[in-house]
């Protein structure tokens, strides 16, 4: 499974503006429980710097721009989102930062699940590097006692 990946809404050009869609299980891969904005970011500072335990959210760039930043302990990748009809679906378990705002930015995230305050994020990457690990280890542990 990939843990994050560019998605695409609806567009349509009118007359008078552009019209963005997306709807629960077309464009957005899961129903949605949940939505905020991130904005009025101040230069030079970080949004995000946390990892969600459980919750699958996509980043929409609703006006201006920023640069996200993706790890999941082994592997990185930056994406530059400046585009509303393209967000990024971010899995549990990934670290996230948001960096590099434009003047007047605005992020959306849509997310799968409510807010779950004091057991929603891992806000230090250490801890969350160690929990990738044991997690991975898991993982080989079961396939192999899987193909045994």
């Amino acid at each position: 499974m990939e843990k994050w990946k560019r998605i695409r809404i609806k567009k349509a050009a009118e007359s008078d503006g552009i019209l963005y869609v997306m709807e629960n299980n077309r464009e957005i891969p899961f129903d949605i429980q949940r939505i905020f904005l991130v904005a009025n970011v101040q230069k030079g500072k970080t949004r995000g710097d946390h990892a969600t335990k459980k919750t699958r959210l996509i980043l929409f760039p609703v006006s201006g721009s920023c640069r996200v930043h993706v790890d999941d302990g082994k592997t990185k990748e930056t994406f530059d989102m400046n585009d509303p009809a393209e967000g990024l679906l971010i899995e549990p378990m990934v670290w996230r930062s948001m960096q590099e705002f434009s003047p007047g930015c605005v992020m959306m995230a849509v997310c799968d699940r409510p807010f779950d305050p004091g057991n929603e994020t891992w806000d230090d990457y250490e801890v969350f590097l160690k929990k990738t690990e044991e997690m991975r280890m898991t993982d080989d542990q079961n396939r192999s006692a899987g193909n045994s």
